[in-house]
């Protein structure tokens, strides 16, 4: 090798080196959103706010983009006759952001959901729960149990929360709440539904809410095997007529984690003939204040049947931004 460029060759490896060093030594970089958390100051509301008309903007895009595929799409069986151009669930696709982190809350399988702005709740309602904790509680409903109780034991041990646990084919949490948190999660074998002289008990999500004495939930988990349509389109009702204005023209809570199970409920529950049925349905939610943030395929639910049946949705509700956490 020639001297000259030798020397070249060596003054462009220091000065790199001098680079490395210097961004390693700096400070680290940190994503916008930590140093907006609550109570830090640094314009917290202002950023959340920029942030939601951004997300509200890009929404605004896929209402008018699905109405286009729709149309193209025709008249098909449903839902499985929607794989080309446009699958069944491109229809709901997640097209607004969380403001803020997404993380997968309980185990890394089924049993764990996907929250928006985790970190927010634990800012507002720091945990353990517990009697003698003094921090705001945190509302969480939980309508599904079966066998896995991952995500609650996860909210009772990071947040101030009171849970309270629906489902008629179990009879209390599964084993990972522990005993010293046991006394904030509150477990009713019952099922939602209409019914409350059947065995066990079903009850309206409206009606649940009413016998807790809860006019507003911080968070639901709903995964109650089809029964989400009908839960949903009856809570939507009883918002869309409400005399005494007592949901403020929106669902009454902050976030939604749902699955949705394209199954036939035969006597059951009823679940979307069409596409259209369908669209309706998703749009109730988005007309009274839930956007979509995130979702998901339950890979182990669509094995089953060998068809792509079982979707995880993350919901937040930009409606109501004096009770909501999140906002």
């Amino acid at each position: 090798m020639h001297r000259p460029i030798a020397i070249l060759l060596a003054s462009a490896v220091v000065l790199f080196l001098i680079a490395f060093t210097s961004t390693r030594t700096s400070a680290p970089w940190r994503p916008s959103i930590l140093s907006h958390a609550p109570g830090s100051g640094g314009g917290d509301a202002a950023y959340v706010e920029a942030r939601l008309a951004h997300a509200e903007r890009l929404w605004q895009q896929a209402v008018e983009g699905r109405k286009e595929m729709v149309a193209q799409s025709g008249n098909r069986p449903f839902p499985d006759g929607y794989i080309y151009p446009y699958h069944v669930w491109d229809f709901a696709r997640p097209s607004f952001f969380c403001p803020h982190d997404l993380e997968r809350v309980g185990t890394l399988g089924d049993g764990g959901k996907v929250v928006c702005g985790m970190s927010r709740y634990e800012a507002a309602s720091p945990g353990p729960s517990s009697a003698t904790n003094a921090a705001p509680e945190l509302v969480v409903y939980s309508f599904g149990v079966n066998d896995d109780s991952s995500f609650e034991a996860a909210m009772l041990e990071r947040t101030n929360a009171q849970i309270w646990g629906y489902d008629y084919t179990v009879s209390g949490w599964a084993k990972q709440i522990p005993a010293h948190l046991a006394s904030r999660a509150h477990f009713t074998k019952a099922g939602i539904g209409k019914g409350r002289t059947k065995n066990p008990p079903f009850f309206t999500v409206h009606e649940l809410m009413e016998l807790n004495g809860h006019d507003y939930v911080d968070l639901v988990k709903m995964d109650i095997e089809g029964a989400e349509f009908d839960a949903i389109s009856d809570l939507v009702s009883s918002v869309r007529y409400d005399p005494a204005n007592r949901y403020n023209g929106t669902l009454p809570f902050g976030q939604l984690l749902i699955e949705i199970h394209l199954i036939d409920g035969g006597d059951a529950f009823s679940t979307p003939k069409d596409l259209a049925a369908f669209m309706n349905w998703w749009h109730s939610m988005e007309e009274l204040g839930l956007r979509p943030v995130n979702n998901e395929d339950n890979w182990i639910g669509d094995n089953s049947v060998g068809k792509p049946r079982f979707m995880e949705y993350t919901l937040i509700n930009v409606l109501d931004k004096k009770k909501n956490k999140l906002l």
